[in-house]
């Protein structure tokens, strides 16, 4: 009776150990997909929707690349390096943030490429003492040279609008064009930009524009009496003009020497720095020469402006004193 059992009860065991595996892996196995369900077609994007991936996806890269130089200049700073986001030169900063005319230096001009020239078969005879010499056949201005005309000009600039004298910057270089907007913004009300110029505008401007009468000042407007004869553009000329690319700029040049209007202009090997009364020797064919050269001369400008309004500020403070002492006499309470 007792060898009958056992073999029953292993048989009854294992019969039960099978089931439980079967029931284990027909659980674990994912369902099968009904017959009647089919893979969504992709759905068409628009090219608006292309743009705006391609967009992101430039953003992105940009991001990492930033990511990427923070971090080799966080690692080369703990080695010791002085060189990091602060002190490194970056081309946008000749823009947006140009240096001071006492905190240029060389270093700015040779990052910018402002002394590199033409050939020595162009370089002008007048131009030769501004070459610092010859290589790969590539004359090189002396920036030892280009460094003090600068910040001669940046004196200019600065006396003329501090003595609210009226700016024009002339810039016809493709890439360059912001450089004179946003620099004759510096200078307020006393600074213009112009990016083509149409000869005509100084010596000839009766004919180009016209006898367009300028409206009286409030002042004459408010007393009911004539402040003069009416102004017209004829008598509306720019104290100063800026010539960010002379070779481009012939007419203008040539209207302001007419008309005895002193200049100050970029120049190149090619050019005679005779044409204009304060020459800078510089690359006039570089952008970024052109932005930083604009920048240095926007911001001694800007330094112009603030001086002319703390003087305007002054003034008007001690003609108020001056109303408010004969105010008092006029009543006796002295």
């Amino acid at each position: 009776m007792v060898s009958a059992r056992v073999p029953a009860a292993r048989t009854a065991s294992q019969a039960i150990r099978a089931h439980a595996c079967r029931a284990a892996s027909t659980s674990a196995a994912p369902p099968p997909p009904p017959a009647s369900a089919s893979p969504a077609p992709p759905q068409p994007s628009s090219s608006r929707q292309r743009a705006q991936d391609d967009a992101y996806q430039s953003m992105l890269a940009k991001v990492q690349q930033r990511r990427a130089e923070r971090y080799t200049a966080d690692a080369f700073t703990q080695l010791g390096s002085t060189q990091n986001r602060d002190t490194v030169f970056q081309p946008h900063h000749s823009l947006h943030r140009p240096p001071a005319p006492p905190a240029v230096t060389t270093s700015h001009l040779v990052a910018a490429g402002a002394h590199l020239g033409h050939s020595p078969a162009h370089t002008h005879r007048a131009a030769l003492p501004l070459v610092y010499g010859t290589r790969t056949g590539i004359s090189y201005i002396d920036l030892r040279q280009t460094l003090p005309a600068l910040r001669r000009a940046a004196q200019i600039v600065k006396g003329v609008v501090e003595r609210d004298g009226k700016v024009l910057f002339v810039g016809s270089l493709k890439g360059a064009e912001r450089a004179v907007w946003e620099n004759a913004k510096r200078l307020g009300e006393n600074g213009f930009g112009v990016t083509k110029w149409l000869p005509g505008t100084i010596s000839n401007a009766k004919e180009v524009f016209g006898w367009c009468e300028i409206p009286q000042s409030a002042e004459a407007a408010e007393g009911g009496r004539s402040a003069g004869p009416r102004a017209t553009p004829m008598s509306f000329k720019p104290d100063l003009l800026v010539l960010l690319s002379p070779t481009l700029n012939r007419h203008a040049l040539r209207e302001a020497t007419a008309n005895e209007i002193p200049t100050i202009g970029i120049i190149d090997t090619d050019l005679d720095p005779r044409s204009v009364t304060y020459a800078i020797p510089a690359n006039d064919d570089s952008p970024r020469a052109v932005e930083l050269i604009a920048g240095v001369l926007g911001m001694a400008g800007k330094d112009g402006l603030r001086a002319k309004q703390e003087r305007l500020a002054k003034e008007a403070a001690l003609l108020a004193r001056r109303a408010h002492s004969e105010m008092r006499a006029r009543r006796g309470d002295w």
